[in-house]
């Protein structure tokens, strides 16, 4: 009985197949706009993720308790050659690099500007940051105690080219101030005013030999594995090396305008999710009312031969199944289609600079099918229960007055 339903519901579907293809075109394209949009958010988070991470910032990075806050110079990592030792037998961690902090001025020739010194590691700095592939003109640096590398903005600003030279004043972690001369080597160009207006790097060695600390580190950057694993705020690594007075944080926690973002992103789509199945609701069950209503006398004949309600409402359920398999087929394909386009494609938006990080490269959508299966799915499931009102209603009619009202 229920396999000849299946067939009748079939072939009641093709009876009228235009409204069947409008129908089906209208699931399937908010279907394919519902796949889209949520492999473009994909796309939107992992380019977040990467320029954040990729820029500076690395995946995670430990300090020491206190530091972020105050950016004290005394503030150094405890026990930096242990924390090292550690994360070299990590196996989550892909690479890792020191790095010394510190308020300071540039001078020139012509100028003296307020900047921030940042002593790095030059083998490993680049395993971290896009510090060596940001070099614009010039070299990086190879561990000669005189370089520096300044942003192209700062070298406008101060009229410095590579070879010349400029001084930097800081202040010294127990007291006083020491100026060094530095050659500038290299001049780089981030995207991002931050480093390209008020950074200048040096080797960690100069930086400490400046700044009176010899050996230690204000920071230590990390790359994970997977950027992803920062992500899990119950990692055993966290608690592992936030000890002996340190802190270690991941991403999420160090740039909070971006985590908040991309949870805005994901709540967006929740709502553009919860509005695509209500459409497809009303839109199903108006659809399935007015067969029904053509119906009448039909339905009137079934019921007064002896067909019963439930195999009635069955056959209207399965109508509305019909309709969401062509629905959820032709929208996958056009989902499917459009995604993978865009995949090799993007999508640019200019250059848009946020919380300090520029994000200018094109948004490429991706194609996820953990993901992307749910709103096929969902479709097909929300399609079938919107028929579960206008069956109840076919199989409740009178025979007489349903026959009586269609003539």
């Amino acid at each position: 009985m229920f396999a000849r339903l299946i067939l009748i519901s079939w072939r009641n579907v093709l009876r009228n197949k235009r409204r069947t293809i409008i129908t089906g075109m209208a699931i399937g394209v908010g279907l394919a706009a519902m796949m889209f949009s949520d492999a473009l958010f994909a796309g939107m988070t992992t380019l977040l993720i990467e320029s954040t991470t990729d820029t500076w910032m690395g995946d995670a990075q430990i300090h020491r308790e206190g530091f972020r806050e105050t950016a004290r110079i005394s503030y150094t990592v405890n026990v930096p050659g242990r924390v090292d030792s550690l994360l070299e037998l990590d196996t989550l961690v892909a690479a890792s690099t020191g790095r010394l902090i510190s308020p300071a001025s540039l001078q020139s020739a012509m100028e003296m500007k307020p900047v921030t010194l940042m002593g790095v590691n030059h083998r490993t700095e680049n395993q971290i940051s896009m510090l060596e592939t940001a070099i614009d003109s010039g070299s990086y640096l190879s561990g000669d105690s005189m370089e520096i590398i300044i942003g192209y903005k700062l070298a406008e600003d101060m009229e410095l080219n590579p070879g010349d030279i400029a001084v930097i004043t800081a202040a010294m972690a127990d007291s006083g101030f020491a100026s060094r001369m530095f050659r500038v080597s290299g001049i780089c160009k981030f995207g991002s005013d931050q480093y390209d207006r008020y950074t200048v790097f040096v080797n960690i060695e100069s930086a400490g030999s400046l700044l009176g600390l010899t050996g230690e580190l204000h920071e230590i950057a990390i790359r994970f594995q997977n950027p992803m694993t920062a992500v899990n705020p119950d990692l055993s690594f966290w608690t592992a090396f936030s000890t002996d007075g340190n802190t270690a944080e991941g991403w999420p926690v160090l740039s909070p305008q971006i985590s908040s973002m991309i949870k805005m992103t994901n709540i967006s789509l929740g709502i553009q999710a919860a509005i695509l199945f209500g459409l497809v609701l009303f839109g199903i069950v108006n659809s399935l009312f007015m067969s029904v209503y053509e119906r009448m006398y039909e339905f009137g004949v079934m019921k007064a031969v002896g067909t019963s309600r439930g195999a009635i409402t069955s056959m209207v359920l399965l109508e509305a199944f019909w309709v969401g398999v062509t629905g959820s087929v032709v929208g996958t394909l056009i989902g499917f289609g459009v995604i993978k386009y865009f995949a090799g494609a993007g999508i640019s938006f200019g250059e848009v600079d946020f919380s300090g990080v520029m994000f200018d490269k094109p948004i490429y959508t991706v194609l996820n099918w953990s993901r992307l299966w749910i709103y096929p799915a969902s479709t097909l499931l929300f399609t079938t229960l919107a028929g579960i009102y206008p069956g109840i209603h076919a199989g409740n009619l009178n025979p007489s007055e349903a026959m009586r009202k269609s003539l």
